[in-house]
């Protein structure tokens, strides 16, 4: 008994526990590393979708395109973009040589 009460001495009342401090919600903040040459690739590709009518600059930006999205394919693998880019500027070559060829006929028959 009396070592309870020379405790209540001490203490004349329980003081409550101190509360621990709210963490901070931290969330991922580091940038996604983007594949820029399959970005760059895609919009090469989608360019010489577009301008596939025109004879010769077009050679130069489908084949841009391929060689950026190989490049953007081998960086990543399976990356969306890089596939896209890479469909999308052969299927553009492949026009394009077709109009090429179709321009160079045009012009040796006139």
């Amino acid at each position: 008994m009396e070592n309870k009460e020379i405790n209540n001495q001490n203490q004349p009342y329980q003081q409550p526990n101190a509360a621990q401090p709210a963490r901070a919600v931290v969330y991922d903040t580091m940038p996604m590393k983007n594949n820029n040459m399959a970005i760059v690739g895609l919009i090469l590709g989608i360019f010489s979708l577009l301008g596939c009518w025109i004879p010769f600059w077009n050679l130069i930006l489908s084949i841009a395109g391929i060689v950026c999205s190989a490049i953007g394919l081998a960086r990543k693998q399976r990356s969306g973009m890089a596939i896209g880019g890479l469909v999308a500027s052969i299927i553009a070559l492949l026009i394009s040589i077709v109009i090429t060829f179709l321009y160079l006929i045009a012009i040796t028959l006139a």
